[in-house]
């Protein structure tokens, strides 16, 4: 081998111990993107996280027996908030699974506050609830869908994740399978994260 050819094998050599010096310290930065949480599709729409965390609207709803709540009521829980309504198929569909996720997920760290908008209050939510067996949801009532429009919707269903500190961190539009391996994923990443003030 030539002195050029030796020369131009070392230069090679060099480079690509450099090369691989180079990834070795990429791989060794925490990644950017740590705290983002796992993709997790609905059937109309993808989970959208904000940016930055949202304040969520002041706007009073009730209980089956007529006393008001709000969202702030569940502050310091991981709370997943859904608008729905007996007459909304996709709604229907939805909510087997949100009752099983609550019965699974639901306590201390998270509930599952899914809001009527029917009209009628707790009149057709009732039977709805008993034909489809939802033992484990607790009924929230918004017949005027005051808070619905607050947040600033217009098509049902669709749900709100709201982080400890009482800020909403993303939603999605449409029907999702909740207690899917996917939901609970996404749940619990959120479970995971501090409050980060509010």
């Amino acid at each position: 081998m030539t002195v050029m050819g030796k020369r131009l094998r070392t230069l090679g050599i060099l480079a690509a111990l450099a090369g691989l010096a180079a990834l070795a310290l990429v791989l060794g930065q925490p990644r950017e993107n740590a705290a983002l949480p796992p993709a997790f599709a609905g059937q109309s729409s993808n989970f959208s996280p904000f940016a930055t965390p949202r304040p969520v609207p002041e706007t009073s709803f009730t209980d089956r027996d007529g006393r008001a709540r709000a969202l702030a009521d569940w502050k310091s829980k991981v709370v997943l908030v859904n608008f729905w309504a007996t007459w909304c198929g996709p709604c229907v569909a939805e909510m087997p699974a949100l009752d099983r996720l609550q019965k699974e997920l639901g306590g201390g760290d998270f509930e599952v506050v899914a809001i009527s908008v029917d009209q009628g209050g707790m009149k057709p939510v009732e039977p709805f609830l008993t034909r489809y067996q939802l033992s484990t949801l607790t009924p929230y009532l918004n017949p005027d869908a005051s808070l619905f429009w607050a947040f600033g919707e217009k098509t049902l269903p669709v749900t709100y994740l709201i982080g400890r500190d009482g800020r909403a961190v993303g939603r999605i539009e449409g029907a999702a399978e909740w207690d899917s391996a996917g939901g609970k994923r996404l749940i619990r990443h959120y479970l995971d994260q501090p409050p980060q003030g509010g």
